[in-house]
């Protein structure tokens, strides 16, 4: 388990500082909003991050704490602090899955080369990272609950739509429409 805790303190720490860089690009927009849409938009986006960041202050001491001082005995569902850091483990684990969609949404809008190219690199360690993390905690947390069963796994149920490697056709949603009289018809 102490080596798993070693890569959550990297991935971590790592996510702390993309996020920093993230918050700091967006400062910027915000302050200077073209209309109170985009303000809001990028504000709840910054809003998300900042509490991320402040769970990331308590979790990252608390990775290193156990990595540092814990043993193995430690590591079990009888103690309170490991079921608090496993709960915090996967609760970042979803944070670390909407960073990446964050990215991807700062995307759309800041296509000047600077800025794409941070969003970009950024957005891939962040998805690598999710991705490490996801698959460490389906592995830690079944080897402590046998009948666990990844309450977020419903996100990647058709395809890991994060995944930029694929190409899946997006889902379009056929509708039928009842004919009937318009303005237009009535003219």
């Amino acid at each position: 388990m102490k080596e798993e805790l070693r890569v959550f303190y990297r991935i971590f720490t790592t996510t702390y500082d993309a996020i920093e860089k993230f918050m700091n690009m967006l400062e910027p927009v915000i302050e200077n909003a073209a209309d109170d849409h985009e303000r809001l938009y990028y504000h709840h986006i910054f809003e998300e991050e900042e509490q991320r960041l402040s769970r990331l202050v308590e979790l990252i001491p608390l990775i290193n704490t156990f990595e540092k001082e814990k043993n193995e005995a430690d590591f079990a569902p009888t103690n309170n602090e490991f079921n608090r850091l496993l709960q915090e483990l996967n609760l970042e684990k979803f944070g670390l899955h909407n960073f990446v969609e964050h990215l991807d949404l700062a995307l759309f809008r800041f296509t000047d080369g600077e800025r794409s190219t941070m969003l970009n690199q950024l957005r891939e360690v962040s998805y690598q990272d999710y991705q490490q993390v996801k698959a460490m905690l389906n592995d830690i947390n079944s080897r402590f609950d046998h009948d666990y069963i990844d309450p977020h796994a419903h996100h990647d149920e058709h395809h890991d739509h994060l995944d930029r490697s694929t190409n899946v056709e997006p889902i379009v949603v056929h509708t039928k429409h009842k004919k009937g009289f318009t303005v237009g018809s009535l003219i």
